[in-house]
């Protein structure tokens, strides 16, 4: 496994400076690369580690482009953390994993759910009643899509996630609880990626809607009636109450305290 200097610069531009033939086994950070590993600098506060590491290469900003060149091989580029994120992209196209059946034949998938046939369903998930899983999306095991949701194209679904389950909806009457039925549904845009054993809930009326390109970490709660707009992201154990409207290009860090009602 691995890439040479010169594929990986041919594909994704950057300039190289040293051998385009040294061979590059695996991508790792500066402390632990090795010499037929390949690091990067993305942040100037890192840059005792580039004095220090073994890495055959690093990828730096023009800022330390003269730093990195004395100590060998360097790939120069406006900005290392997105050319980093290309090259994990490049490398995962160059070593993909195994690949499984399209369909798992432990998946549960109603007869009246729609699932494009370029989509991904893994093992021991539920596609329910009336949902629809769009091109290029996939769904790793023990995924369930609630009845009427909708997940968009090129969606990531890792393993445990949940939509469409009813939201938290109750009614208070004379010291009891009366469940409010939840109408709604969860809608999914394009590009959307969500963490291992988040929940989004369907919405009460309204349907719950995660915009385009939205990422979400592992473990997050997303309430009934929530919109969050395109490109935002939800750190690990963020929970979003019911109603609440986030907008576009938002960030939300993982804090106990990160509420929002």
């Amino acid at each position: 496994m691995g890439l040479y200097l010169g594929q990986i610069t041919e594909a994704l531009g950057g300039e190289l400076h040293g051998d385009p033939q040294i061979w590059i086994t695996r991508l790792a950070p500066l402390a632990s690369a090795l010499a037929s590993e390949l690091g990067f600098l993305s942040h100037p506060s890192y840059q005792s580690q580039l004095a220090h590491t073994l890495a055959g290469c690093v990828v730096v900003s023009p800022d330390m482009a003269a730093v990195a060149q004395e100590r060998g091989a360097c790939i120069v580029t406006a900005d290392p953390y997105h050319y980093f994120a290309r090259l994990t992209q490049l490398w995962r196209t160059h070593h993909p994993l195994p690949d499984g059946p399209r369909i798992h034949p432990t998946a549960v998938i109603e007869p009246d759910a729609t699932v494009d046939p370029s989509a991904q369903i893994g093992p021991l998930c539920v596609v329910e009643s009336g949902a629809s899983v769009g091109a290029h999306a996939r769904l790793h095991a023990r995924v369930q899509v609630g009845h009427g949701c909708v997940v968009g194209q090129r969606c990531i679904l890792h393993p445990g996630v949940v939509l469409g389950a009813d939201g938290f909806g109750f009614a208070p009457h004379h010291g009891n609880w009366v469940k409010i039925e939840q109408l709604g549904v969860v809608r999914l845009g394009d590009d959307v990626e969500i963490g291992a054993n988040s929940c989004i809930d369907r919405g009460a009326l309204d349907d719950t809607v995660i915009g385009n390109g939205v990422k979400i970490d592992n473990l997050v709660q997303i309430g009934h009636n929530v919109q969050i707009g395109d490109h935002s992201a939800l750190a690990g154990c963020v929970g979003i109450a019911g109603s609440a409207h986030i907008g576009a290009h938002c960030t939300w860090v993982g804090v106990p305290s990160c509420w929002v009602t």
